[in-house]
C-alpha cells in the first residue's frame, strides 16, 4: 500500500518535510481523503517548506492557486469540477505535463489524464487531532 505516518497537527511541519525528502518519482501529487482531513493544510505546509510563506491557501473556488519559489508550483482543487471537458478547458495537459510541482485536491476525474508515476497522498481522521497519512 505504501508508507504511512500517523500525526498531529503539531507534526505537520515535520511530515512536510518527509515528503519533500522522500524523492519521489513525480512531481505530480494527488491528495485523497474526505474534506476535513487535512488535504490543504499539508498543501500549504509543504508549500511553506519549498520557501512560499503566508499565501498558500485553498483555490475551491478559484480551482488553479499558482505559487513561485523561482520555479512554478500549482495547486488544484477539482472540488466543483464536473467533467472531464472542465479540465481541458483549463489546459490540464499543459499542467502535468510540464516540469512544475502539482498538488491536486479531489483528484478523481484527472487520474486518468495524468502521467502514470504521479504520487497518492491519502489523508484519513485517525481522532480530532491525529491523521494518517499513506503515501504510494
Amino acid at each position: 500500500m505504501g508508507r504511512s505516518i500517523i500525526y498531529s497537527i503539531d507534526e505537520i511541519e515535520d511530515v512536510a518535510k518527509k515528503i519533500l525528502s522522500l524523492n519521489l518519482n513525480s512531481k505530480i501529487y494527488i491528495l485523497d481523503g474526505v474534506m476535513g482531513s487535512g488535504k490543504t493544510t499539508l498543501i500549504k505546509s509543504i508549500v511553506e517548506k519549498l520557501g512560499i510563506n503566508g499565501i498558500a491557501n485553498s483555490p475551491t473556488f478559484s480551482i488553479i492557486n499558482e505559487y513561485f519559489n523561482g520555479d512554478k508550483i500549482y495547486h488544484f482543487d477539482f472540488y466543483r469540477i464536473k467533467n472531464k471537458n472542465e479540465l481541458l478547458d483549463i489546459g490540464i495537459d499543459e499542467y502535468v505535463n510540464g516540469k512544475n510541482i502539482c498538488f491536486i485536491e479531489w483528484p478523481d476525474l484527472v487520474v486518468d489524464m495524468l502521467p502514470k508515476n504521479y504520487n497518492t497522498l491519502k489523508l484519513e481522521v485517525v481522532s480530532n487531532n491525529e491523521r494518517r497519512l499513506t503515501i504510494s
